[in-house]
């Protein structure tokens, strides 16, 4: 299964990219509209970063698979604060969690940062991959082939 996250379309292309070449099904998670629209939205994304609960998701699934991956943003060098909030509030202590990460200029520094944090949350993080989007949306083919050389190398 594909958990993803979303604000501006760009994780959702990489979400769709991700399930056309490994097949697994999508799911959207979703988050108040409060919390990812509007002026102060810098400052709310920064918030849920650092808190330990993130920012809270409308439709958390209630099972899971045994692996899975998770596909969103990183907010102010770490998981997007609904992706955090879905970690943090599902029994994921026997997934192995794969992360696919989206972001203008991904810094290794984030997946050292994400890594910790599902570590401390029981998850076995198993891959996490990072692939730099601009500020357009990106163009389906060329996310298609940039993740297939990233899953490629990674086997």
């Amino acid at each position: 299964m594909i958990y993803y996250f979303t604000r501006t379309q760009k994780s959702k292309v990489a979400a769709d990219a991700l399930h056309e070449i490994t097949g697994l099904p999508l799911y959207a998670l979703t988050a108040p509209i409060n919390e990812v629209k509007g002026f102060s939205f810098v400052w709310r994304a920064v918030k849920s970063v650092l808190s330990s609960k993130g920012c809270p998701v409308d439709n958390l699934p209630t099972d899971v698979p045994s692996e899975i991956y998770i596909c969103g943003p990183i907010w102010a060098g770490g998981l997007a604060g609904p992706l955090k909030y879905f970690v943090k509030n599902i029994d994921l202590t026997h997934t192995k969690v794969n992360v696919l990460l989206t972001g203008q200029q991904p810094a290794e520094q984030s997946r050292e940062m994400i890594q910790k944090f599902l570590a401390k949350s029981g998850c076995k993080p198993c891959k996490i991959f990072m692939m730099a989007t601009s500020k357009e949306l990106p163009e389906k083919d060329v996310v298609l082939e940039h993740l297939r050389q990233m899953l490629e190398e990674e086997v």
